[in-house]
């Protein structure tokens, strides 16, 4: 949140009215002391604010049942680099593939300690995550696989905040920037082009992973992390 001193506030109040009236939290000082805050009506009104919205997320790890043997979900290659907040600016698109998400909500340690400060950043408004359809579907699989459509509904919920969260629909125009994306690596399959397509078209400055085969591609920036 942006914070501004008291007599700047006064000069500015009106900008500051438009920024949180489009979803904007912002914070008044007086000698540099957190005093009051302008926030979005919603917030005033008792309603659900965006870090509980995405709190709800953070709090839902573990919830997923691991897969039994044999079946585990792709992956094991680990990290290529540390992920490090200060490599991403304010406001940067991070993506997240279906794969990390139910290895997170499985409670996957390697796959956690990747993603806790991506989702926590993404919490404190720092960055927005980017999600696919085909993302979406898998992690609300993992909870209607155990029959259990509350937690789906729970899931579902968790990635509803636009200001947070981009839910990216699968339309003709990410269709053809699939389809060029496998004419670029036929070794591509359908939902790793659409994975790619929706990053690439959304300006995700990277994608994060536990699919050890999307982790490869050299056609976007990827953060791979460990899966179960």
């Amino acid at each position: 949140m942006e914070r501004f001193g008291v007599q700047e506030a006064r000069q500015r109040f009106p900008e500051l009215l438009v920024r949180a009236s489009k979803g904007e939290r912002l914070v008044i000082q007086r000698h540099r002391q957190d005093l009051a805050a302008i926030v979005p009506l919603e917030d005033a009104a008792g309603g659900t604010s965006s870090q509980e919205a995405m709190e709800n997320l953070l709090s839902l790890k573990g919830s997923a049942q691991k897969r039994s043997a044999p079946q585990r979900l792709p992956g094991g290659a680990p990290a290529k680099t540390r992920f490090q907040a200060r490599q991403l600016g304010p406001g940067s698109r991070i993506g997240l593939d279906g794969s990390a998400l139910v290895a997170f909500l499985q409670d996957d340690p390697h796959t956690s300690r990747v993603l806790e400060p991506v989702l926590q950043g993404i919490a404190q408004g720092s960055w927005q995550g980017v999600i696919s359809s085909i993302s979406l579907m898998t992690v609300m699989d993992a909870a209607l696989s155990q029959g259990n459509e509350a937690l789906s509904l729970r899931y579902s919920a968790a990635f509803a905040n636009p200001r947070h969260w981009l839910q990216v629909p699968l339309d003709g125009d990410l269709a053809l920037a699939a389809s060029r994306l496998q004419q670029q690596d036929p070794e591509l399959d359908l939902n790793h082009a659409i994975e790619l397509a929706t990053a690439i078209q959304n300006e995700v400055a990277v994608l994060v992973t536990a699919d050890r085969d999307l982790a490869q591609t050299a056609l976007h920036p990827v953060l791979p992390c460990r899966s179960i």
